[in-house]
């Protein structure tokens, strides 16, 4: 039997044209809610991307490390060591954040199979960087807004206080973000931007210059799922602002679906503003979660 995409209890079956309701079982990946919809959170204060870490966590998941004791395993200092007991559980609290907490029989599977190609190979790096983002609310309209904006003007140069005006902006929104003291935010900003300087979205040390970064087929298919399993279809599908994570046009996603049309993965077609599509393969779980 197939598995299937879920949202909560909602599923698509191959085409996403009507949700149905069903409870999750073993023969379904349930997507959870993905994408961070709490408030703006200033959690990446000090670590940055954690690439090392992360991918070292999944690199032992994929030598056999049940996905169930992740957490235990860095508290320990199992799989990397840290200083102090407080390093690793902040540590652990960053990575089960991103990538454990929803879904983890599906991200947390991908990027352990990942992980064989190395670290900052595009099957691994991309992969850890979309969900950076999907589960941050304040750097995913930094990058899908400030930064695309920059991008499709080609003004490339992005500097600590560009961000710094994005949060002023947000904070008018925000209580959350009117009490963070000033040496918070300077933090945040700094962390968020190294971060996605060591994704690959920015270069440089001081000077920080957008760049595209190289995305694997991988990525592409899991961002696909999650917007097929929010709902999207047709040309809204190939419009989702999701992209822009990216740095692609509606001429990227449609370069990059068509990839993995040729890969068997999906089957897909664009005729005019006509979008036919539907999955063909189906997202790998382990068998090590209850």
């Amino acid at each position: 039997m197939p598995m299937l995409l879920t949202l909560e209890t909602a599923r698509y079956e191959s085409m996403p044209k009507k949700l149905s309701r069903e409870n999750n079982s073993s023969t379904q990946i349930g997507l959870g809610q993905i994408r961070d919809l709490s408030p703006v959170s200033s959690r990446n204060t000090t670590k940055g991307a954690l690439v090392k870490e992360t991918y070292a966590v999944f690199k032992a998941v994929n030598g056999g490390l049940p996905l169930t004791e992740v957490k235990q395993a860095i508290l320990r200092g199992d799989v990397f060591q840290k200083a102090s007991y407080e390093t690793r559980r902040n540590i652990k609290d960053l990575i089960n954040h991103r990538y454990l907490a929803v879904c983890p029989e599906w991200i947390g599977t991908a990027l352990a199979k990942a992980s064989e190609k190395g670290a900052i190979s595009p099957e691994f790096l991309s992969l850890a960087y979309l969900y950076f983002v999907l589960r941050d609310r304040l750097v995913f309209d930094f990058v899908t807004n400030f930064i695309w904006q920059r991008w499709v003007s080609q003004s490339t140069s992005i500097h600590h206080a560009d961000f710094l005006a994005v949060l002023e902006q947000q904070a008018e929104e925000s209580p959350q973000i009117r009490k963070w003291k000033e040496s918070t935010r300077d933090r945040l900003v700094s962390s968020d931007l190294a971060a996605l300087r060591d994704f690959g979205l920015l270069k440089g040390i001081q000077k920080k210059y957008i760049q595209r970064p190289t995305i694997a087929a991988e990525t592409v298919f899991h961002l696909l799922c999650i917007l097929m399993a929010e709902g999207l279809e047709g040309k809204a599908l190939l419009d989702a602002p999701d992209w822009r994570i990216f740095l692609w046009s509606e001429a990227d996603v449609v370069n990059g679906l068509s990839d993995l049309a040729q890969r068997r993965w999906i089957n897909f077609e664009k005729i005019g503003r006509t979008v036919i599509l539907n999955l063909v393969r189906q997202p790998e779980i382990r068998g090590d979660l209850p």
